[in-house]
């Protein structure tokens, strides 16, 4: 039989399933057959025994690849490493690399007009892929079963960084224990930034569903 998990309490590890007949069956944990805790909601098949569950196997939801708007304007749902390098990273580096080499060869041979076409167009293409980004990373720190918050993280030690380097500037500049914290800011955002090409870049999202959605890798 099916059902939805209505409630689960970890402290007495019982819970309560609301069966698609109508009535109401109790469980344990020693009956729960899935990879997590029992959540609210959960789509489950069971054997029913009396009014009591048993054999409790969870039935995750099937995967649906985003559209080409949720997939880069929607922070919501979860996206494999393959998404994110194939459909984002690669092709975004790829049309950078392109206007790069576009306007240093426009300013080798002295097109100033061609120059300042490609340079604008540079920075509307950054400006543009600007929230794409921002929605693509938190899709990736879903899939790893972490708050999407996190995609903060690495602007923090920047901004701080710049701001630093701003009143180092108006202050006349010079090393003293402004340019120790810049550089300490530098080495931070560093560190998150390898982190986060390891932590979600690399490794492999949560196997089966999490609280975030189901699982883009079958």
């Amino acid at each position: 039989m099916r059902g939805n998990v209505i409630g689960f309490d970890p402290d007495t590890n019982t819970g309560a399933i609301s069966g698609h007949d109508g009535n109401r069956y109790d469980f344990a944990t020693m009956d729960w057959r899935g990879r997590y805790q029992p959540r609210h909601g959960d789509v489950v098949d069971f054997q029913a025994v009396g009014q009591r569950a048993q054999d409790i196997y969870l039935i995750e939801p099937e995967y649906v690849p985003p559209s080409f708007g949720q997939l880069y304007f929607s922070a919501s749902g979860r996206i494999s490493r393959s998404q994110y390098w194939l459909r984002f990273f690669l092709p975004v580096i790829a049309i950078t690399i392109v206007l790069q080499i576009v306007i240093g060869i426009s300013a080798v041979m002295g097109h100033v007009a061609a120059v300042a076409i490609f340079y604008v167009v540079y920075v509307v293409f950054g400006l543009a892929i600007l929230w794409p980004s921002i929605a693509i990373m938190v899709k990736r720190i879903h899939d790893r079963n972490k708050t999407g918050w996190l995609v903060l993280l690495p602007y923090a030690p920047l901004v701080l960084l710049l701001v630093c380097s701003a009143i180092s500037a108006a202050s006349g500049g010079g090393v003293g224990a402004l340019g120790v914290i810049s550089a300490f800011f530098l080495i931070a955002f560093v560190v998150i930034c390898i982190w986060f090409f390891i932590e979600f870049g690399c490794l492999r999202g949560t196997i089966g569903a999490n609280q975030y959605g189901p699982d883009p890798v079958r």
